[in-house]
């Protein structure tokens, strides 16, 4: 084939593998997507900064099949050749605000597993010193590993967003949610600045025109920030 139609075939086998996302047995749609990923390769197209926003819609499709399952790990495979592909865009254009988000993205769901994990463990009957201590046991410095990026990527996204004047809601309320999770595996002393900021985002998307806060949110902005501990298989409360 050539390059167009190696390109033509992967945007279409992408667009047939969604049903799969649908159903119970998704993973059978997993292969299809590989097959989709080694035609994209054998293209070249994600070397072709002239063809950027057709790599950031592959990539999109991509990584929603990777981290479909998050709580359970992902799909490995997939989720790194995306961060490979969306690194090689910032290689490029380090502001990129679709980018940066997607890794965000992508090191938030990553952190799913280790907080389903926190949460199946975490007892809310616990005393603080108690609850303090298991701050430092593996699972929650696996969590605190995965959601520093996410926090990261997220803070960059949304320092090149308000330089671009594109900024929005969808992304402060996101980039809140990392901020949550965060505080809530971290250290009390720790703990604060992160919910903090993660209250600053909630209050900033509140004042967006159009814009209006999912209600599993809404609380926060009326309860101010809160104590570390209170973490679900999503990292809040």
């Amino acid at each position: 084939m050539t390059s167009e139609q190696y390109i033509a075939s992967s945007k279409q086998g992408l667009m047939n593998a969604r049903s799969y996302l649908q159903i119970p047995n998704w993973r059978d749609g997993i292969s299809a997507v590989r097959t989709c990923i080694s035609y994209v390769n054998a293209s070249q197209i994600m070397f072709n900064d002239s063809r950027l926003e057709e790599r950031l819609w592959i990539l999109n499709e991509v990584q929603q099949f990777a981290y479909h399952d998050s709580d359970a790990g992902g799909v490995k495979d997939l989720a790194t050749w995306c961060e490979i592909e969306y690194n090689r865009i910032l290689s490029t254009y380090p502001s990129h605000v679709g980018a940066l988000r997607a890794l965000g993205q992508a090191w938030l769901s990553k952190s799913q597993y280790w907080l389903a994990k926190v949460c199946h463990e975490d007892r809310s009957d616990d005393d603080d010193d108690v609850a303090e201590c298991r701050r430092y046991t593996a699972n929650y410095v696996e969590a605190r590993a995965a959601l520093i990026p996410a926090v990261d990527f997220f803070a960059q996204a949304f320092d090149s967003a308000s330089r671009q004047n594109c900024l929005t809601g969808e992304l402060l309320a996101i980039r809140a949610e990392a901020c949550m999770s965060l505080g809530n595996v971290s250290p009390t002393r720790d703990a604060q600045v992160h919910f903090k900021t993660a209250i600053r985002c909630l209050r900033s998307a509140t004042r967006l025109p159009n814009y209006q806060l999912p209600s599993h949110l809404v609380q926060y902005v009326l309860r101010g920030p809160h104590r570390p501990g209170e973490v679900n298989n999503h990292g809040y409360k």
